[in-house]
């Protein structure tokens, strides 16, 4: 027994040691993580072409640095690459008067997690490569099998080469998204609905087996409308004309090299050692690298970006313009990454209504809705906030629903013709569990005070009363929804009622329909604010602001369970990834009353 003892003890004794050795070997490693990631300020040298590497998601709002990341990029296997598009457009903006900077290659596919590289949002950088063309220095663009999203970007280069073995797809837009009718029956998990609105058609996928004839319409009008205008802007780019390129998404779809440069959606034919071998000789040579003298675009930005001015300063007590960004579906509650939380929203923008040093607030909208409690408790905010100083939102690649909700009181709104708006509508979904527990036995029981006492359970169905009067307050809240738009657009209640419907609208129709004021970016609604406030000097607060891996260590807990999601393309992964969005979307159905403004699902993808 004794024997047993001094083993047991010097077992205990080595796991002590050796959970105290990997406990400091943790931290250690958690620390030079930390050295690592932080932004590397890099020399830019005369001659530079700035090279803007497209395998990365741009987000409206700062990307916060996750540890799976920051673990990857520190040991040595790359890294996750995000950016937000102020940061791009401030970098091309900076480069086009840059005397350091000859040129700009683009090459690489663009990455889309979460609402991040959306089209609206390329649009903007898009306009920016063009402005930045106007100095006369050229752009180049290196294409091996681009998305039509990264075709449309690289169109305005002066240069377009494309891999000999590379294609161009031009097949169009589409979307699609699963149906849960069925497989909710199947599993026993019942589903009831409320709604207001002949288009509001969120629920549709929680209780039927394919598309309304209303969401189909919609869509189709939608989808049809921002193809055109994408196709438009490829042929005046391409120098092609408009109906030629209808004919060639029709009839091909898909081009080859050699069928790209015969119909003049590339220029050259070429492998990338060509390409640079072209640059060496044409701009200066960098025996560093062996290769032409370049810079690239994130790092540029780093080391010469408006970042650099804000982090040398203390903004808090400084005159200044805000930009807020509501990035991701609404939800109650506070702040969670890529999400908008209702209450932390709220608070910040009641933060800047106080300061007097904050003279105008720009609200960056990149939201498809989601609770309409947690809108309503926004949109107090900005109504509060728009009365006391100048509020302009700049709508991303999605302001629908409560997206729209919590922009409607602005002094103006601004979208991209690719914003996809409106969805005024709001519905009510309840879920029950009754028939899936009694498969296993479990039945429920149980007392109450008073006929509505249980209204939330997720034991039973709703009652004909029940239903009754939760489509009583779905039907008050879209009224309220509508006298909103109305007050805050200045527009008749009847003319809201006619284009609501929960239907949505892209950003060209939206203007047409006093749903916006003007087509303009994020950097056209900030200069807008600075003029509003009449401010002599630019200085910019973000909300959430830009951070290091240092300042997200403390999420290191939450996030250590989980496995690094694999960024790899592939069948299986895009699979994982259609199941991750549905979930995702499945989360943020947190409204205490489980009644939405939410826009359709199926368009986030664009």
């Amino acid at each position: 027994m004794k024997a047993f003892f001094q083993s047991l003890l010097g077992s205990l004794t080595a796991f002590i040691i050796l959970g105290v050795i990997s406990l400091v070997a943790f931290f250690a490693l958690i620390g030079a993580i930390a050295t690592m990631s932080d932004q590397q300020i890099v020399d830019v040298k005369a001659g530079s072409v700035l090279v803007f590497d497209l395998n990365t998601t741009i987000k409206d709002a700062p990307p916060m640095t996750t540890v799976d990341a920051a673990l990857q990029e520190a040991l040595g296997g790359g890294s996750y690459s995000a950016t937000y598009l102020l940061k791009v457009l401030d970098a091309i903006d900076r480069a086009k008067t840059d005397e350091d900077i000859s040129a700009l290659l683009l090459h690489g596919n663009l990455l889309q997690d979460g609402y991040g590289s959306g089209l609206a949002a390329i649009s903007e950088i898009r306009n920016a490569l063009i402005d930045f063309q106007s100095s006369g220095k050229p752009i180049y663009a290196y294409l091996i099998d681009p998305s039509q999203k990264d075709y449309y970007l690289a169109s305005v280069a002066d240069e377009i080469w494309i891999n000999p073995f590379g294609m161009i797809s031009l097949n169009g837009l589409a979307t699609n998204g699963p149906f849960l009718g069925n497989t909710f029956e199947k599993y026993g998990i019942g589903v009831q609905t409320t709604r207001v609105g002949e288009y509001k058609s969120a629920v549709e996928i929680f209780t039927r087996t394919g598309m309304s004839a209303p969401d189909r319409e919609q869509k189709t009008v939608l989808l049809n409308d921002l193809w055109q205008t994408l196709l438009a802007e490829i042929s005046v780019a391409r120098a092609i004309d408009p109906q030629e390129a209808v004919q060639l998404s029709n009839s091909s779809a898909f081009f080859t090299a050699e069928d790209a440069l015969a119909a003049k959606l590339a220029d050259k034919a070429g492998y990338l050692d060509e390409l640079i071998e072209h640059l060496v000789a044409t701009y200066d040579y960098s025996k560093a690298d062996e290769s032409f003298q370049q810079v690239d675009l994130v790092d540029y930005a780093n080391a010469r970006g408006f970042e650099m001015d804000t982090f040398m300063i203390d903004v808090s007590d400084q005159e200044r313009i805000a930009v807020v960004y509501a990035e991701g579906e609404i939800i109650d509650g506070g702040y969670y990454p890529d999400y908008v939380g209702g209450d932390w929203l709220a608070y910040e923008l009641r933060r800047l209504r106080k300061d007097e040093d904050v003279k105008a607030v720009v609200l960056r909208v990149n939201s498809p809705g989601g609770s309409a409690m947690a809108s309503e408790i926004i949109q107090r905010e900005t109504r509060l906030l728009a009365a006391q100083k100048p509020l302009v939102v700049s709508m991303g690649s999605y302001a629908a629903s409560g997206g729209y909700w919590i922009s409607a009181y602005a002094d103006k709104i601004y979208a991209q013709p690719y914003t996809i708006t409106g969805s005024i509508g709001v519905f009510g979904l309840i879920f029950n569990i009754q028939e899936a527990a009694e498969g296993f036995a479990v039945n429920f029981d149980g007392v109450k005070t008073s006929p509505f006492a249980d209204i939330y359970t997720v034991t039973r169905p709703r009652s004909e009363s029940e239903m009754t009067l939760i489509q009583k307050f779905t039907d008050e809240i879209y009224d309220a929804f509508i006298d909103k738009v109305a007050e805050g657009r200045s527009i008749d209640a009847v003319q809201v009622r006619e284009i609501a419907q929960g239907r949505v609208w892209s950003g060209l129709s939206a203007k047409g329909l006093s749903l916006i004021d003007e087509i303009g970016g994020l950097d056209t609604a900030i200069n807008d604010a600075v003029k509003l406030s009449e401010l002599s000097e630019l200085t910019i607060e973000q909300i959430p602001a830009p951070s290091t891996f240092a300042d997200t260590l403390e999420m290191l807990l939450a996030e250590a369970g989980a496995a690094p999601v694999a960024k790899i393309s592939s069948p299986l992964n895009r699979i994982a990834t259609e199941l991750e969005g549905l979930n995702r979307q499945l989360r943020a159905l947190n409204d205490p009353r489980s009644v939405y403004t939410r826009m359709p699902y199926g368009l986030e993808g664009l």
